[in-house]
C-alpha cells in the first residue's frame, strides 16, 4: 500500500486529490484542509479519508520546497515534525508528489521518500489524468488573473483586451468556496498558471491559460494542451 504525503501548494493538492488511487493512503499538511473542505462542500470531489497533520506549514507549501524561506528556522521545525510523525507512524512505501529537493527531504528527515513523478515532467500526464473534451458553450467569461508567483499574474494591459468579468483575490473573493462558486457559475475561464486553472479543470470548465514568456508548461491541463488554449503574455492575441 502506498502512502503519499501532500506537502506542496494548493494547485498541487487540487491535482493530486482527484488523481490518487482509492488504495493510496494520504497524509496532507493541515494548511491544505480548507481547500479540501471547499472542494467537498461544492461537490467537486467525493469525500475520502485524509490524515491532515499540522507540520507547521503556514505558507503555501513546505519551506524546503521554496527559495525564499529555505534556510529559515521554520524550515527545520517543519522537517522535525515530519520526522516525528514518521517515527510514530512508520510506513513501508512513502511518497511525495515530485522529485524536487527529494534528496534534501530524505537527508533532513532521515527517511527514504520516493517521488510519484520527476520534476519538469508534465504533471497531469504523470497522474494519468485525461483531457475531458471540454468545449466552450456560452458567453459568460470569468478572468482570474492572480497567482501565487508575481511573475505569473496576468498584466493589466492584457486584461483590458479581454471581454469578461475580472475577479481578484481579496476583493471579489476571499475564500476557496467563493472562488469555486465563481468558476462554477462561468461558461469559460481565462486564468493564470495557478490554482484557479486546476479548479477549472476539476470543475469541468473550458479554460484558457495566460502565462509569462519563458514559463514552463509542466502544470498545463490536458484540455488546454489538446486544444491549444494557452498563450504567453507577449504572444496573446485574443480569446
Amino acid at each position: 500500500m502506498r502512502r503519499v504525503f501532500l506537502l506542496r501548494a494548493y494547485g498541487d493538492f487540487a491535482i493530486a486529490v482527484q488523481a490518487l488511487a482509492a488504495t493510496d493512503v494520504i497524509v496532507a499538511s493541515l494548511h491544505l484542509k480548507p481547500l479540501y473542505d471547499a472542494l467537498i462542500s461544492r461537490g467537486c470531489i467525493s469525500p475520502r479519508s485524509i490524515d491532515f497533520v499540522d507540520f507547521g506549514i503556514t505558507g503555501s507549501q513546505l519551506n524546503l520546497f521554496t527559495n525564499k524561506t529555505f534556510f529559515s528556522n521554520d524550515t527545520f521545525r517543519q522537517l522535525s515534525k515530519i520526522r516525528k510523525y514518521i517515527s510514530a507512524n512508520p510506513g513501508t512505501s512513502d511518497f511525495v508528489e515530485q522529485s524536487a529537493r527529494l534528496g534534501l527531504l530524505n537527508f533532513f528527515t532521515g527517511y527514504s521518500f520516493k517521488a510519484i513523478f520527476e520534476t519538469r515532467e508534465p504533471v497531469y500526464a504523470a497522474y494519468a489524468l485525461p483531457a475531458q473534451g471540454l468545449e466552450r458553450k456560452g458567453d459568460k467569461v470569468l478572468i482570474l488573473p492572480d497567482a501565487r508567483l508575481p511573475k505569473r499574474v496576468i498584466p493589466s494591459p492584457i486584461l483590458a483586451r479581454i471581454d469578461g468579468q475580472v475577479a481578484r483575490f481579496g476583493s471579489d473573493y476571499t475564500t476557496f468556496e467563493q472562488l469555486i462558486d465563481l468558476i462554477q457559475a462561468s461558461d469559460y475561464v481565462v486564468t493564470s498558471d495557478s490554482l484557479p486553472l486546476h479548479l477549472a479543470y476539476l470543475c469541468r470548465k473550458p479554460h484558457f491559460i495566460l502565462y509569462p514568456d519563458g514559463g514552463k508548461q509542466d502544470f498545463f491541463t490536458p484540455d488546454a494542451l489538446a486544444s491549444g488554449s494557452f498563450s504567453t503574455f507577449s504572444q496573446f492575441d485574443h480569446v
